[in-house]
């Protein structure tokens, strides 16, 4: 629920940015960026299925930082990491068969990234690559070979100032790789994993022009 309230908040503040609803002063008036951001983790497919049985990374909050530099007003280059305490949950739609458990678990991403912005707009988009390393309890297991993978990235998103010295960045990414835990094991296939990622954060101007 927490995370629905959030990602409803986010995607209203996108749209207000994007059409103008914030105002969006001199925002390129910073050389570079810091900002930390909170975020929602969403995984859009499922991890394995077996006997009725599905395995799924379940969504989760997190957090993490981006360091931004604005070659010019238009085009950035981005460095990028986050930490979300996102499991993976078992169920199952035969009823004689156990299911709704859950394992703790965790996920940590780190990706480079370009980011083009439009000239009189708020709207920003990104593209990029990195990794994806999957930790905690739900993989601590001996056939779990294969936890970290690389990654594309997409995203777009908006960075407005609210006043001239507080201003919010909205960010939907994507995060798109090879999801093969247990390696030439039978317990999973390989198969593309979609890991969705709103966020908010606060860019804190580390240099003017």
């Amino acid at each position: 629920m927490h995370n629905r309230r959030f990602v409803g908040v986010a995607v209203t503040t996108l749209a207000l940015m994007g059409t103008g609803g914030v105002a969006n002063t001199a925002h390129a008036q910073y050389v570079a960026e810091l900002t930390p951001f909170f975020t929602s983790y969403y995984a859009v497919g499922k991890l394995a299925e077996a006997n009725s049985v599905k395995e799924r990374q379940y969504a989760a909050p997190g957090g993490g930082a981006r360091l931004t530099f604005w070659v010019t007003p238009s085009v950035g280059i981005e460095a990028a990491g986050s930490f979300v305490w996102s499991g993976t949950q078992f169920t199952s739609s035969d009823p004689t068969v156990t299911g709704g458990v859950s394992l703790p678990g965790n996920i940590i991403t780190a990706s480079g990234r370009v980011l083009f912005r439009p000239s009189r707009t708020n709207l920003y988009l990104l593209a990029g690559g990195g990794m994806v390393k999957k930790g905690g309890d739900t993989w601590d297991f001996a056939n779990i070979t294969k936890k970290t993978a690389i990654a594309g990235v997409v995203g777009f998103g908006a960075r407005a100032n609210v006043t001239p010295q507080f201003a919010l960045s909205v960010l939907v990414e994507g995060n798109f790789y090879k999801s093969n835990p247990d390696g030439d094991g039978t317990a999973y296939d390989s198969k593309l994993q979609s890991d969705i990622y709103v966020s908010i954060g606060v860019p804190i101007g580390l240099g003017r022009r």
